[in-house]
């Protein structure tokens, strides 16, 4: 099982810094001091990069009030542990374009909130996750390379080589291989087709 110091030495390893981390919470080194500053951080902006089917949650929004602009019917309450909200279902299993919800998030007084016209709505949104032993590895590895970009000029003496932008472009590629296998391991339901289309066969 990996951990976030496992993560973490990774991330330095992308840079070539063969220096380990024994312990991120308690090492005073230079390389674990730069990899706490910036590991929550990261892992939110991985999380919220990609709809990563391990930290998905769905749950019923608790509703603030009706009527809150002269826009949109209800406002719901944000929930406390989103990353990112990926949908509000439409009660249709395969959304299109036209079926999906429409729905805008806001800050209110009583924090952010969802604007939506979707009567008791459920939302479907990607969770803070933050038990390393859920992750998968391509989330792993999305995550220390965004570490490694963020650490690669305080860790490298100013990043001379300019590992910093190849860290960046090995994350984005991480991503398209994650979604890649998301999609692989998924199957749409598939249209029937029209009786006019048979026909012509």
């Amino acid at each position: 099982m990996s951990s976030s110091t496992e993560i973490c030495n990774l991330a330095l390893s992308h840079l070539g810094v063969s220096k380990e981390i024994q312990n991120l919470d308690t090492d005073k080194s230079q390389e674990a001091t730069a990899c706490r500053r910036f590991y929550e951080a990261s892992r939110d902006e991985v999380l919220e990069d990609f709809p990563w089917p391990f930290a998905e949650k769905r749950v019923s929004l608790n509703l603030v009030s009706e009527n809150p602009t002269t826009d949109w019917l209800y406002s719901y309450q944000y929930p406390s542990d989103t990353v990112r909200i990926n949908r509000i279902p439409s009660g249709i299993r395969n959304d299109t374009p036209s079926t999906r919800i429409p729905f805008k998030i806001v800050h209110g007084d009583s924090g952010k909130l969802i604007y939506t016209d979707q009567k008791d709505a459920e939302s479907i949104y990607t969770k803070r996750v933050t038990d390393v032993g859920r992750y998968t590895a391509k989330f792993r590895m999305a995550l220390s390379f965004k570490i490694s970009g963020y650490i690669a000029a305080r860790v490298t003496g100013g990043d001379p080589f300019k590992l910093r932008k190849e860290a960046n472009a090995s994350y984005k590629m991480v991503l398209e291989e994650a979604q890649a296998n998301v999609l692989n391991e998924q199957q749409d339901e598939v249209t029937p087709e029209s009786e006019f289309i048979s026909a012509r066969d």
